[in-house]
């Protein structure tokens, strides 16, 4: 079982490790242990909406702390589970401070957002086990690559600007490849349980999950609010 070479960078260390383990990790380490860093972010991210002072600061501090818990999470397995918990932390800033900007705007986006991230992690999961998408190496590669024209647009659109259909445009291919992303994520797992690698890379492989999952919550909230512009 080979492993795909997913953009997420939390996966690189887990790539990296061949031995098998006499504690191997397990799909329910990986589940309890995502589950554990999601139930940080809800916690925090409702701290946030319910007692937090929104603003713009808060916002890029917690972005900056959560690349960087990202970073030390990866390089460093035995300090992984205390960087994931911080990333899971600091995203949840993240979220409750963009879901509070969405709110005040978009009555209801909220839990409509976080049903329809539940609804694309279910239908993917199901893909994927089902084998009806297959990951290959061409499909892999596919979504880097198309990963990569996503941020060459997004600047493009930042630095230059365009009408709004091209925004449209971009928010529908990002929140596209962002479900796709979650297949290479499950590919990966698959590949360290099957391989027997060491327990330890649960809360890594968890952490690059979650990763995923912040993406496509954020992108549910820019489709909802492109559909409520609409209405």
């Amino acid at each position: 079982m080979r492993m795909f070479r997913s953009t997420n960078p939390v996966f690189r260390s887990v790539r990296e490790d061949t031995y098998a383990s006499v504690e191997p990790v397990t799909y329910a380490n990986v589940t309890y242990k995502t589950m554990f860093l999601i139930l940080l972010v809800a916690i925090s991210a409702f701290g946030i909406i319910q007692y937090g002072q929104i603003n713009i600061g808060m916002l890029y501090g917690a972005i900056i702390v959560g690349f960087i818990s990202v970073i030390i999470g990866t390089r460093s397995i035995r300090l992984s589970p205390i960087f994931s918990s911080i990333y899971a932390l600091s995203e949840g800033v993240v979220l409750g401070v963009v879901s509070s900007m969405y709110a005040s705007v978009y009555e209801g986006i909220i839990p409509t957002a976080l049903l329809t991230t539940f609804m694309v992690l279910l239908l993917m999961m199901v893909l994927y086990s089902t084998k009806i998408i297959k990951v290959t190496e061409r499909f892999a590669s596919i979504l880097v690559i198309s990963l990569l024209a996503l941020i060459i647009m997004s600047l493009v659109n930042i630095f230059i600007g365009f009408s709004s259909q091209f925004y449209y445009i971009i928010v529908v291919i990002s929140a596209a490849l962002s479900a796709f992303f979650l297949l290479l994520d499950f590919r990966n797992i698959e590949y360290a349980v099957e391989s027997q690698l060491d327990k330890k890379y649960g809360w890594v492989l968890a952490l690059g999950l979650l990763v995923t999952i912040v993406w496509i919550y954020i992108e549910m909230l820019r489709l909802l609010a492109i559909f409520g512009r609409r209405n």
